[in-house]
């Protein structure tokens, strides 16, 4: 059914968009916001009118009251979770696990339960401890070890940071930066710089409310690329990371932070709570300045109905809409050791055929079996990376039980070639090459 209503918009989005086809430069060019919707994914949200304040009204007092993380407590680059650690809806330390996941950003945010799969799956065997089902939201943790007497030994589980780098967090960040960038390299931390050009063009965009819209996220979210583009020599997009999680997060923002109101059943993400929510002040001279994980939920919020959430599909057609709208921000690939080098790889090579050009993104079904097929491609390598020993050979057999299953809700792909992967230790692209030491930790 799902394939059937996609096919169906393709045709639509096609007449609304047309001329999209021609590859256009990476850098340098003209942006024209309204290639991209106003309201992206399945348009059952471009319509949607309804509201209750009791069940959308997130709770901000009593056991959910913010409160700062103490010094043992891990915060990491995703606002969403660090809010949710700080008003106790998951973890306040920071390593959670199914049950945060799940449950905790349901009921903080009203987070979808597919969505949830597939990020719970990925962060376990690739940034957490697959005995015990927990991560680290942020940097390494000891304590997602299984068995901690053992430590190493077994595993060097990374958390979402530093080298977690490109397993579900990616280069041209909304707001951190790049792990390998010359500079601005926390990938962790909030850059000052890269919300105020948010805010700054959601003025430009929608006039003195600044309101951020996905428009406005989706626009960003292109700056960001070539800003990366032009100064990271080590800039990579990966396959799954870069094309999907990348601008999943941007839309994210937006699907399940913003304020949900009666006049704003869609959403209405202000300043103001962009800046609570991203753990932004202004100081005396009234420039920017980040808190490092005092991520906050505003008083009287109201998250997305449960009959709004956004699922996987709509992530799919988000991202479809986004390489209708610019192709080249869905090329995969990166810069070879020197800003503004960027190549792409060649996509039939790394698919078996099953995605030969860019604009075959345009496609959320073709997309979803391509992302899928990147992600089993890359996960033995990835897994060998971080774990070793009786960790490796329990995280493999997890990719059955855990991973395939988070991986069927991104499409039925019958007969997938199987892929290639990118990640490769003499690959010319430096982003591109295994991460297996180094800096951990953000500071």
């Amino acid at each position: 059914m799902f394939s059937k209503i996609l096919f169906t918009l393709l045709p639509i989005l096609a007449t609304a968009f047309p001329g999209l086809h021609q590859s256009a430069p990476i850098l340098n060019r003209q942006t024209d916001p309204t290639l991209f919707p106003e309201y992206p994914g399945l348009p059952n949200h471009s319509l949607y009118t309804k509201f209750d304040p009791i069940a959308q009204r997130i709770s901000t007092t009593g056991v959910h009251a913010w409160a700062p993380p103490g010094p043992n407590d891990i915060r990491g680059p995703c606002p969403g979770l660090n809010a949710a650690a700080n008003h106790g809806y998951i973890s306040r330390s920071g390593v959670i696990g199914r049950n945060d996941v799940f449950n905790g950003l349901k009921a903080a945010f009203n987070f979808d339960a597919g969505p949830a799969a597939v990020f719970y799956a990925l962060a376990v065997l690739f940034d957490g401890d697959p005995l015990t089902g927990r991560f680290s939201i942020g940097f390494h943790s000891k304590d997602t070890n299984g068995i901690p007497i053992l430590g190493s030994l077994l595993g060097n589980e990374t958390g979402i940071c530093a080298y977690g780098h490109n397993h579900i967090e990616a280069d041209a960040s909304m707001t951190r930066g790049d792990w390998l960038a010359p500079s601005q390299n926390s990938n962790c931390a909030s850059y000052p710089e890269f919300g105020q050009q948010l805010l700054d063009l959601a003025l430009l965009r929608n006039g003195p409310s600044g309101n951020i819209t996905p428009r406005v996220l989706a626009e960003h979210a292109l700056n960001r690329r070539q800003h990366s583009i032009s100064t990271n020599p080590n800039y990579f997009s990966a396959p799954f990371a870069g094309l999907f999680i990348n601008f999943g997060a941007h839309m994210l923002a937006y699907t399940i932070l913003a304020n949900h109101l009666a006049e704003h059943p869609r959403g209405y993400l202000s300043p103001e709570s962009f800046m609570s929510l991203w753990s932004y002040s202004r100081d005396a001279d009234g420039n920017l300045t980040y808190t490092y994980g005092h991520e906050r939920i505003p008083d009287i919020y109201y998250k997305a109905a449960a009959d709004d959430q956004w699922t996987v599909q709509d992530f799919l057609v988000s991202s479809a809409q986004r390489c209708l709208a610019w192709p080249e921000s869905c090329q995969v690939g990166g810069n070879t050791g020197t800003v503004n080098s960027f190549a792409g790889v060649t996509l039939g090579d790394i698919s078996g055929g099953l995605v030969n050009a860019v604009e075959d993104f345009q496609d959320p079904v073709k997309l979803g079996c391509f992302l899928a097929q990147a992600v089993k491609a890359e996960t033995p390598g990835f897994l060998s990376n971080v774990f070793s020993g009786a960790l490796l050979s329990s995280a493999l057999g997890l990719v059955t039980s855990l991973l395939n299953p988070a991986l069927a809700l991104l499409g039925d792909c019958p007969n997938l070639p199987a892929g290639r992967a990118v990640f490769e230790p003499n690959s010319v692209f430096p982003g591109a090459r295994p991460q297996k030491s180094g800096k951990r930790n953000p500071f």
